[in-house]
């Protein structure tokens, strides 16, 4: 220690002198660094100004200063004398620089002042034994420390209003910050000011820096996987394709070759926080022996160790903050970069090869996992590395026994050795059922609509429950797993200390020394850290286990994907004899198989495509028509022939199933390559004329303002149709593939949209689009070029339809020829809309404020507290004795060890009741709620909510629930009161400390107002914004085959990755806003710390060397118990949003009335509708006074128009279109006392749940065996054989094959339980079957099946029919009148919203009339 003047200013100087000879090596290079960039700053004077006459005023200063230092000292070494104004004269010229060429304030010049200030300070605040003897004079070093700071404040000002635009916007508050403001996070001030005072949106809050955003770790992770591939000379998108096994750890590697440079960036604040982590025990030695020492110590000394105490705790703050922040950067990228990753390949998979909600569930579930990888891997390396340290430290105290701890970490190994072996199954098993549970419940959102028709909601509520209850059994596995090794950490952690310290004394002992506190807390200190970091070693490696695991879960997903390779061979279109253009595609001996040696799906297919021409397709249901559509697209890979696309051509497709966003109508309609197209408004009206959809926007109260909901729920199927069809023309496609584009239409519009785009005068002629339209009826393909009729993946026939009229029967055998002439219908008419919302937004209701949280057993906090803390106290006890002869040292001995069985016990305790009983019962219990709840939402809220948000519920809240919320709120009821313990311990042995109290408890009040408000905020807007990103996925899989043909993938990324970078934005300040709390508590810390010293230094008489070694002890473990607080804090602040958010679903979801009076079907089958209005809101009616009359067994056809009100009649007779006067009854008996699963139940509509087994698809009650389904489906179009084979594609018209067999099996499953039914026939008890559009996508063969089954099992049998249709002449053809049908079926022509007339079919077929249609 120095002990004069000459001393203390001749080192201080010569530090001062190094530190500018640093700034002067690194100034040249900083200075090129800026020339070559281009001046970012506005020309302003005050600004330049400022900054010269500062550094102007701080080199003055350093001159002068040098000039007193030389003259008053005795030194040889002019070159560091003149070092220190030659680093101030750089600095002016620095500082001009860097205010015209860089975005922030200087680093370099910011360190460089701060380190000769904090110089200053030192030698300004020396005691006066050394700062005031001899010719030193205090007042330089005041100037010298006033131009310091002077230069401080004018460097540290942001640069943001002198910024040019291109920098001022497009940069983060963050990237514009200052060295210092980044360090203790003063840049997310304003963030914090804001959330106080006001509500926060996600577009008010600032930008992430350009690093974070997502289109750059986008470019990154693809660029990575590019580098690290086979065949790194191939394109992106080659690479991508590129089919094969990998490396398990090809996708880490990956990862950790994209963000190298920020992974690397952390070692550094990692190392150094490893230093002054390990300079705390060694700190508390140096108090002790200045405290405890005979001599009583120098004043000089007890300076030093203060100067010390706050450089380490201050450290330790700061490298603490930032280490962590750049661990939440790396978070942050992790998600992006792998999320981006699975999107990509989203964009490249075939679209049946998984299923919907897998995607959704890999980013919910692993991605999730995957974040804090970074994290593990660095605290894996750092803490073995803290544990050699301090392995280093412990043998200097105790001497040979240093192994002991090491012999302990080595049994309680074991254990961790035996989670990492067994974690990564059961980890892998858990993901697997969460996968699938999300995977099931993603298909019954995005079919509610159907499965609520049905009346299935019960049987699907209990099927995705007992997927959770799956779920369940697997976690607890790894939960089991997880309460050994927390045992075994726990026993580590708190019986090394004892284990040594034990043989510690008992050697003294034996020796006839005894165990004094200058051994005992500092060794206690250093066993502390040692155990720590021993703990945090072997929790991170099955966690790196468990995280591998996640790795190979997406990588194995992207490897089974196969990839949609596009084997169509380009080149110009070629020319025709004469001149003309000839076919832009063109399709030569197509084979296509399923399997390598499956049956061929299509064979020798040849076909041509020109310009203006259209090319109709018919055949029956299986013979390949879709598979020929999608093979034109690239979709479906050929095994035989070609398929040949003229370069630079558009085409446009539209599925069977219309793929429609929830957008307004007008943006689907533009599609996402036009949606910013302002001077197209004359071509939209002529597609929206062309479609017929001029009346259906006019109807519409937000007309094509209107939003269409999640898969167009909001419109009825002709409306979705036509949008969809009409966004295939509005992009002037040179081909267009249509996929039975017209089933869902009447007549009437069929015929109108079909001569607007196919006639001589139709769109496509005018636009010389190629047409290939698959139709399944002949009314209107005499307005094809040519004809192909398709029979088991072959040509049957092909020609001119007037060619192929010659072999009508034949063809009629194959495809409908129906005259649906429909000019009878009525032109104009109201749409049927089911679910037309009020208001455009689709949101969510706002958090609600829960105060009611559920806790852990406060008693076990309470001892583990009092247990864990304690024994600091009995070691200050037990040191006592040994100064005052050590007589009772067994007692202190045996109590020592006792009090940490106590706190091992009390722990794992606390672990058991909170992570087996706890998380599983309250996971289990908020998922049945939740499922309860959204079951038992009416059809509106579905058409309201996007089905991300719900979605979001289901997976990422169900996930914290189960992952966190427990476990949070066990680690934070532990934190509490171990801190309050820890705080009485250190008040009990500094009194003086009390007086900090209330400075304490008003930064903390302080902090904890401005950080609540705010961070609440942000997790809500955090959690609510991942709703986006999975919409975003969710829509990217269902239409993937219509992007990838529109050759839309850039716009879908694009809007994705908004999606994505705006759910990123408010998880990043969440994060910083944490790092801030962090910093700002551990500097109340250090304060609290470096108090703490100075008081035992300057009151030593009074303060023992026991007391300050329980204060500085308790002090160290009192910061990590800080963080960990703080961690669990906000762990928990997170789930409890997610339970808080999963109770406002359930307080604030509306829910469908069932008041049940009755439990069974009423005793007949009589329908009596009396004046019946509906409406799906006030605005929108859809039903006006609709009478009718249906007698029991008889079968009753509705037709009409599209939009006519068919579809809502229905919805209204199943209670999910709301009745707003009028009544429904059946047998007299109103519908709203029938439960209603009994009254959906009679319902039959195509559905498929592709997540679930064929069995639960065809009798969700379980009640028939294998045999009769297995019978049943070779009855219904010998679909079983269809299931045997190769090929399991489900596509739309075996769906409603599918649909009439599950009807069939209920009414089996009926009569086998014996309920209104006796050997197969009524009893009196008739079920109403209500069919809705059963045969639209069939062909005659199919139709006939299916109206022969409808005969057989509905209408002889005696049960009340009401059937949708708008084929009259196939229900002439092949339907007869039932016992209950006396003259004849009756036909119902419906007409904008009312019954227009009740006939005999008898009666409309006899007179010729217009056949009405749908």
């Amino acid at each position: 220690m120095m002990s004069s003047t000459s001393s203390l200013c001749t080192r201080l100087s010569l530090i001062s002198s190094f530190v500018s000879a640093i700034f002067l090596l690194l100034f040249p290079w900083r200075l090129r660094q800026l020339n070559r960039d281009p001046v970012k700053v506005r020309r302003s004077r005050h600004h330049e100004n400022v900054k010269l006459v500062s550094s102007i005023v701080f080199l003055c200063v350093q001159v002068i200063a040098t000039y007193l230092t030389a003259s008053s000292t005795e030194t040889d070494n002019l070159v560091l004398t003149a070092v220190p104004p030659a680093a101030a004269l750089g600095l002016a010229w620095l500082s001009r620089q860097e205010h015209r060429r860089a975005i922030r304030p200087s680093s370099l010049i910011l360190l460089y002042v701060l380190s000769l200030l904090l110089l200053d300070v030192v030698k300004l605040t020396a005691p006066s034994s050394l700062r005031m003897l001899g010719s030193h004079d205090p007042f330089p070093t005041c100037v010298r420390l006033i131009s310091e700071s002077l230069v401080l404040w004018v460097e540290c000002r942001s640069k943001d209003a002198v910024l040019v635009d291109q920098y001022q916007d497009g940069l983060s508050a963050e990237e514009k910050a200052s060295v210092l403001g980044r360090a203790v996070f003063w840049w997310i001030n304003p963030v914090l000011a804001r959330g106080y005072k006001t509500v926060l949106t996600n577009n008010e809050l600032p930008h992430t820096d350009s690093r974070l955003r997502s289109e750059t770790l986008r470019v990154a992770i693809l660029g990575a996987r590019l580098r690290s591939s086979k065949f790194p000379d191939s394109t992106v998108d080659e690479t991508l394709h590129t089919h094969g096994p990998e490396s398990y750890l090809s996708l880490p590697l990956v990862l950790a070759e994209c963000l190298l440079r920020p992974f690397l960036s952390v070692i550094l604040p990692r190392l150094c926080l490893i230093l002054v982590r390990y300079a705390q025990p060694v700190l508390i030695s140096y108090v002790i022996q200045y405290v405890t020492s005979s001599d009583g110590g120098s004043e000089d000394e007890g300076y030093f160790i203060i100067v010390a105490a706050v450089f380490v705790y201050a450290g330790l703050a700061i490298s603490t903050g930032v280490y962590r922040h750049g661990l939440d950067r790396l978070q942050v990228m992790v998600r992006g970069v792998l999320t981006s990753l699975l999107h990509e390949h989203t964009l490249l998979a075939q679209s049946r090869a998984y299923d919907d909600g897998s995607v959704v569930a890999l980013v919910t579930n692993e991605v999730s996992a995957l974040e804090t990888t970074a994290e593990m891997f660095h605290e894996v390396w750092a803490q073995a590395l803290e544990v050699i340290v301090g392995t280093v430290l412990l043998a200097g105290q105790v001497g040979w026994l240093w192994p002991v701890p090491h012999i302990i970490i080595l049994v309680c190994s074991q254990v961790s050795r035996y989670v990492a072996q067994n974690m990564k199954t059961r980890q892998t098993e858990w993901n697997a059922a969460t996968q699938g549970r999300l995977a099931v419940t993603a298909s019954v959102l995005g079919n509610i609509k159907t499965i609520k028709m049905l009346g299935l909601q019960e049987k699907v509520a209990q099927h995705v429950h007992d997927l959770r209850q799956e779920e369940m059994k697997k976690a607890r596995s790894v939960r089991w797993v997880m309460v050994i090794y927390n045992a075994s950490a726990n026993a580590l952690g708190m019986f090394a200390p004892v284990i040594t310290i034990v043989l510690f004394a008992a050697i003294a002992m034996h020796d006839g020394s005894v165990l004094d506190t200058k051994t005992a807390f500092p060794t206690i200190a250093t066993l502390a850290l040692v155990t720590h970091s021993a703990n945090m070693v072997m929790t991170m490696v099955p966690k790196l286990v468990a995280a591998q695991a996640g790795f190979e879960r997406i990588q194995g997903h992207i490897e089974r994907i196969a990839p949609v390779v596009d084997l169509r061979s380009m080149g110009p279109p070629l020319q025709q004899p004469g001149g003309d253009a000839g076919p832009i595609m063109v399709v030569k001996n197509l084979t296509v198989t399923f399997t390598p040696f499956g049956k061929r799906i299509l064979d020798g297919i040849n076909l041509d495509l020109s310009p203006g021409k259209v090319v109709a397709c018919s055949g029956p249901v299986g013979a390949g028509k879709t598979t020929l559509a999608r093979a034109m697209l690239a979709e479906v890979t050929s095994c035989g022939g070609f398929v040949r696309l003229a370069t630079h051509h558009t085409v446009a497709y539209c599925a069977q199933t219309p793929w429609l966003t929830g957008q307004t109508i007008k943006q689907l309609i533009r599609g996402p390559a036009h949606a910013s197209d302002r001077d197209q408004e004359e071509w939209y009206n002529i597609v929206v004329k062309a479609c017929c959809l001029e009346q259906d926007l006019a109807m519409l109260p937000g007309g094509d303002g209107t939003l269409v909901g999640g898969r167009g729920m909001n419109l009825s199927g002709g409306q979705r149709q036509r949008v969809a069809l009409a966004r295939a023309i509005y992009q002037r496609p040179a081909v267009a593939i249509l996929d039975d584009v017209f089933s869902a239409l009447d007549g009437a519009t069929e015929g109108k949209v079909a001569e607007n785009l196919f006639g001589p005068k139709g769109l496509f002629r005018e636009m010389s689009t190629a047409v290939f339209w698959i139709a399944n009826s002949t009314p209107h393909l005499h307005l094809a070029d040519h004809v192909i009729i398709l029979v088991d993946g072959k040509i049957e026939e092909q020609g001119s339809w007037s060619q192929l009229r010659s072999h009508e029967q034949e063809i009629s055998k194959l495809i409908h020829h129906y005259d649906n002439d429909a000019s009878a219908a009525p032109v104009t008419s109201h749409e049927d809309y089911p679910m037309v919302p009020k208001r455009a937004p689709l949101t969510e209701a706002p958090e609600k404020k829960d105060s009611n949280r559920g806790s852990g057993d406060f008693s076990l906090y309470t001892l583990y507290s009092f247990f864990i803390t304690f024994p600091q106290y009995w070691v200050k006890w037990w040191t006592r004795d040994s100064e005052d002869g050590g007589r009772h040292t067994t007692f202190y001995i045996v109590g020592y060890a006792l009090l940490n069985l106590m706190a091992w016990i009390s722990t794992n305790g606390t672990m058991w009741s909170t992570v087996m009983q706890v998380a599983e019962r309250s996971g289990l219990v908020l998922h049945g709620h939740l499922l309860a709840t959204i079951m038992r939402a009416p059809l509106a809220y579905f058409s309201n909510t996007d089905t991300g948000v719900i979605l979001n519920h289901f997976g990422q809240d169900i996930q914290l629930v189960d992952k966190q919320l427990a476990s949070a709120v066990s680690t934070l009821g532990t934190q509490m009161f171990k801190l309050v313990m820890q705080a009485s311990l250190l008040l009990a042995v500094q009194p003086w400390m009390s007086v900090t109290l209330p400075v304490c408890a008003a930064v903390v009040y302080i902090v904890q107002k401005v950080y609540l408000r705010t961070s609440r905020q942000l997790r809500l807007i955090e959690l609510e914004s991942r709703s986006a990103v999975y919409s975003s996925l969710l829509e990217t899989v269902q239409g993937i085959e219509t992007i990838r043909a529109s050759k839309w993938e850039p716009f879908i990324t694009a809007a994705f990755t908004e999606s994505l970078g705006m759910s990123q934005r408010p998880l990043y300040l969440l994060l910083c806003l944490q790092r801030w709390l962090n910093v700002v508590l551990d500097l109340t810390v250090a304060g609290i710390a470096a108090g703490t010293i100075a008081l035992s230094i300057y009151t030593r008489t009074a303060t023992g060397g026991g007391n300050i070694g329980v204060a500085l002890t308790v002090i160290l473990v009192a910061n990590t118990t800080l963080l960990r607080l703080v961690e669990s804090w906000t762990n928990l602040e997170i789930s409890l949003g997610a339970a808080s958010r999963l109770r406002t679903v359930e307080e604030d979801t509306p829910f469908e009335e069932d008041n049940v009076s009755i439990i069974d079907w009423p005793t007949r089958g009589g329908l009596e509708i009396k004046d019946l209005c509906a409406a799906y809101n006030n605005d929108t009616p859809a039903l006006n006074d609709v009478t009718l009359s249906v007698q029991p067994g008889q079968t009753v056809i509705i037709c009409g128009r599209t939009g006519s009100g068919k579809s809502s009649l229905v919805l209204a007779l199943l209670r999910l279109l709301p009745i707003h006067s009028g009544s429904i009854s059946l047998s007299g008996l109103n519908i709203s006392r029938i439960p209603l699963h009994i009254l959906r139940g009679r319902c039959f509509y195509p559905f498929f749940l592709p997540s679930a087994s064929l069995r639960f698809n065809l009798d969700p009650s379980n009640t028939l065996t294998d045999t009769d389904l297995i019978t049943l489906l070779e009855e219904v179009a010998d679909l079983w054989a269809h299931f045997t084979s190769s090929s399991m594609q489900i596509y739309p018209g075996q769906t409603q094959l599918l649909a009439l067999a599950r009807g069939v099996a209920q009414v089996r499953a009926v009569t086998r339980l014996g309920a209104g039914f006796r050997d197969g026939t009524s009893t009196g008890s008739n079920p109403i079957v209500l069919l809705d559009e059963i045969t639209s996508s069939l062909d005659p063969e199919a139709e006939k099946v299916v109206y022969d089954t409808i005969q057989r099992e509905f209408v002889d049998k005696g049960f009340t029919v009401v059937m949708v249709s708008h084929k009259l002449a196939a229900v002439t053809q092949y339907l007869k009148a039932g016992p209950g049908d006396g003259d004849g079926l009756v036909v119902v022509t419906m007409g904008d919203g009312r019954v227009e007339s009740v006939q005999r079919l008898s009666e409309i077929t006899t007179s010729n009339a217009a056949t009405p249609s749908s």
